[in-house]
């Protein structure tokens, strides 16, 4: 199993695209066993993917490409043990959709509380994830958010 996180800046989309965005992701992801989470938050992409680590790179080939952002930022990658969102073909925060994955997320990303080790081993992508969610939803800054 293999993971990993990148940031970017999303070039301008409505939210007709971010659903379109989210439906392939998923779409994807279930016919490929990817996991991950995607958060778009005041024009910037966090996404974390875990899978076989062929198909995740692979995927993350396609994504460095895709024209719907820029700046494409690997934040952390590496082998795992287990999966951090084992069924979620793709989490997606929004308060539009509140759901299961929203409430994970917000808890992990709240100011008030240090980020728990949630992973049996602990997991250094998983931790990158998360503190860049974290900065870029308190909005602590992009450049701030590595």
């Amino acid at each position: 199993m293999y993971n990993l996180v990148y940031k970017s800046i999303a070039n301008t989309l409505t939210s007709t695209q971010v659903d379109e965005i989210l439906l392939e992701s998923r779409d994807f992801n279930n016919r490929h066993a990817i996991t991950g989470c995607l958060i778009y938050h005041g024009g910037f992409f966090i996404q974390y993917l875990e899978g076989n680590a062929e198909v995740v790179l692979a995927l993350f080939e396609k994504i460095k490409i895709d024209t719907r952002h820029r700046e494409v930022i690997l934040l952390s990658k590496g082998n795992i043990y287990s999966r951090e969102f084992d069924t979620w073909s793709m989490a997606y925060l929004s308060n539009q959709l509140p759901n299961e994955a929203f409430r994970y997320i917000k808890l992990m990303v709240s100011p008030e509380e240090e980020i728990p080790d949630m992973s049996v081993i602990p997991n250094p992508t998983s931790k990158k994830f998360w503190l860049a969610a974290k900065r870029l939803l308190n909005k602590i800054g992009h450049e701030n958010f590595n």
